[in-house]
């Protein structure tokens, strides 16, 4: 009877025996929803479920190491290692990736917008330029076209001045050259005897 005593505290002894572990995230595997228990073994009462790839925190091991107590949305329980991971799920992944995914779409809807402005801008900038280019081209015309005037009337200028200078010299001449005959006829004439006093 005594040995049977204590072959049962033995077993219960057994049965309670577990393994401190330092601390480490762990997840439930994929397509599960592992039951939690009370105790390290599955005679235990069950007091919840934890779906797959939800973040667990084991702290400590049975001394078979088969289940793991765990803490999680500020509860503990014992589970199954064997149902634990050390990596997300799949569904984590996928979470985790479709929302990095998103945030690259709105980066890449974000710099699409950018550079249709900039492409705008450009257009605009680009028209602007084309139209100041005509009108430097007209500006350069007139320019163009204002020098030729110039230097027609400048030349026409000079021509003037010629022409006037030589009028002024033929004039001149002229004038010279007739006060010369009048003064070399006047010299020719003969010149009247004065009558003397006693002539009477």
């Amino acid at each position: 009877m005594k040995l049977r005593i204590l072959s049962a505290c033995l077993l219960l002894l057994s049965t309670w025996s577990t393994t401190a572990v330092a601390e480490q995230t762990a997840y439930v595997s994929d397509q599960l929803t592992i039951f939690v228990h009370t105790g390290p073994t599955r005679n235990y009462r069950i007091v919840g479920t934890i779906e797959a790839g939800t973040p667990i925190t084991v702290v400590e091991k049975s001394e078979d190491g088969s289940f793991s107590k765990v803490e999680y949305d500020d509860k503990t329980g014992w589970v199954e290692t064997q149902y634990l991971s050390n990596e997300q799920s799949l569904k984590q992944k996928y979470v985790q990736t479709q929302q990095a995914l998103d945030q690259a779409s709105a980066e890449l809807a974000e710099v699409s917008s950018k550079l249709n402005t900039q492409q705008s801008e450009k257009m605009l900038l680009e028209s602007q330029l084309e139209r100041q280019q005509q009108t430097n081209a007209k500006l350069e015309a007139s320019l163009q076209n204002y020098q030729t005037q110039l230097a027609q009337l400048q030349q026409s200028d000079a021509e003037t001045q010629e022409k006037v200078k030589m009028d002024w010299l033929i004039k001149g001449g002229i004038l010279s050259l007739g006060s010369l005959i009048v003064g070399y006829i006047l010299a020719m004439m003969p010149r009247r005897k004065k009558r003397s006093p006693d002539f009477f």
